[in-house]
């Protein structure tokens, strides 16, 4: 019995695919590499693109708590980013306009895509812009 317990179990884990890098950790290595996941007033000036938890405040204020909009929406801008579809006239006119997610990191799947959209509108949940007056000072 032992003989053939070994050799199944091999064959077991030789067969199981290897986990999914999580979305967080995708955000990270990608998305972070420009986005603060939060505003950070201490590291204003180290800024080269809008922290992601105003990027998703402002979103959520055209999508409303609908989430396939929002995903779509993410994933329409982060594949073809263009003055049109910035839901943030005041941050393209700091930062600029993203590049496409495909020429910085072209080995990401659509479903990683996704899984980083869909991350981004459950951790941004209740995510607030600040009031007029704090917006320019990026109050925390």
């Amino acid at each position: 019995m032992r003989a053939l317990i070994f050799p199944l179990l091999s064959a077991l884990i030789l067969t199981v695919p290897a986990q999914a890098e999580q979305p967080e950790a995708i955000f990270d290595r990608a998305c972070g590499a420009c986005h603060f996941k939060q505003r950070d007033t201490a590291r204003r000036d180290e800024m080269i693109a809008p922290p992601m938890e105003m990027m998703a405040a402002h979103l959520r204020q055209v999508t409303g708590p609908d989430r396939a909009v929002f995903v779509a929406r993410v994933l329409d801008f982060i594949k073809a980013p263009a003055e049109a579809k910035a839901v943030d006239a005041m941050a393209v006119q700091r930062f600029g306009l993203m590049p496409p997610i495909g020429d910085t990191f072209p080995e990401l799947t659509d479903g990683e895509l996704q899984a980083v959209a869909n991350w981004i509108f459950d951790s941004f949940a209740t995510a607030q812009l600040p009031s007029p007056g704090q917006r320019g000072r990026m109050a925390p």
